[in-house]
């Protein structure tokens, strides 16, 4: 005898065939495609190396609150001299919540450019800055900074114009600037603007009063430049290398950074227009690298550095003379 099935149970059993299915079908479209794109690459690159810097206030209250970028892994750390104003020390936090009290080592007010040193037990991660002159007007950009106190936000946009001009508060006029409609806000200050692979092309330093999407990052070439002034392994250290370097950029990708021998001053085995690979331990990639492999150095010390020339890579010897030659040097050049 045939039998059949009572509707009722048959409408259940169409109905989990339905869910069986439809389950089956979700589970084959469930999540196609990876976040994992540029962007969340280039903040997790970078996460590490931006910090909270808090300034206590003259009279008591709440802490103000900016950002800053470790550029050198030594606790070297950079931000806007308006965020620090006249403190002597302030107060930095790293991503883990470490608090440590930093020096604030120098304060360069025509570029709204301070310069940090805080001690670590362990060695941290320093950003690398990135070549300027060849920034895209249209390329994506990255800010992250603490606006409000909200720390570690992130805000994308792209750079809306190059070269731009602004007055600050001070009197200063800074020139240079990246224009971006990512935002910034009061918090975002010294922070770092990244491009899409995570390279430091400029820290954020301001924003339009009354309007959206309108704020500006000192470009990364003024803060290698300062920094490699202001921290040069003469001032940190003592001692003259003579070499006067210029950089190049080779592309947009890959291994695209490059530091050349502009002249050299003295008797040396360096020639102009080596490309100055390693110098010491250091792998080299811009000239404030050049500066800082040397602040451990002494007058009088060897540094082997990798150059190539000609096609063909050396390895030669570097002496460094006291800081007495820079002086006479400059002496005469007057």
């Amino acid at each position: 005898m045939r039998r059949t099935i009572p509707s009722a149970c048959a409408g259940a059993l169409l109905a989990l065939a339905t869910l069986v299915n439809a389950g089956a079908a979700t589970e084959k479209s469930a999540a196609p495609y990876s976040r994992r794109n540029p962007i969340v690459e280039a903040v997790q690159k970078t996460k590490q190396s931006i910090v909270t810097v808090k300034v206590p206030r003259p009279n008591g209250g709440k802490d103000l609150v900016g950002t800053g970028v470790i550029v050198d892994e030594r606790g070297f750390i950079v931000t806007n001299r308006h965020v620090v104003g006249s403190a002597r020390s302030v107060k930095v936090v790293l991503l883990d919540g470490t608090e440590s009290k930093a020096e604030v080592v120098l304060t360069e007010s025509a570029y709204d450019l301070a310069v940090l040193r805080v001690q670590s037990a362990k060695k941290l991660q320093a950003l690398q800055l990135a070549p300027a002159d060849d920034l895209l007007i249209g390329e994506t950009v990255i800010a992250v900074g603490h606006p409000f106190g909200y720390s570690n936000t992130v805000s994308v946009g792209i750079i809306s114009a190059l070269n731009r001009e602004i007055s600050m508060p001070s009197g200063e006029t800074l020139t240079g600037l990246i224009q971006t409609d990512a935002s910034i806000n009061p918090g975002n200050s010294g922070g770092p603007l990244l491009n899409i692979n995570g390279e430091l092309i400029g820290i954020n330093v301001a924003l339009r009063d009354g309007a959206q999407g309108i704020a500006f990052a000192i470009n990364a070439d003024t803060v290698k430049h300062v920094l490699s002034d202001k921290l040069s392994a003469l001032k940190i250290a003592g001692v003259f290398h003579g070499l006067a370097c210029k950089e190049k950029v080779l592309g947009e990708t890959g291994d695209r950074q490059r530091v050349i021998v502009a002249a050299v001053h003295g008797d040396k085995e360096v020639h102009s227009g080596d490309e100055i690979l390693t110098v010491g331990e250091r792998r080299i990639v811009n000239a404030f690298d050049v500066e800082r492999a040397l602040w451990d150095k002494k007058p009088g010390e060897t540094v082997h550095l990798t150059v190539l020339r000609q096609g063909k890579e050396l390895t030669i010897q570097l002496t460094l003379a006291p800081s007495d030659v820079a002086i006479a040097l400059s002496k005469n050049e007057e």
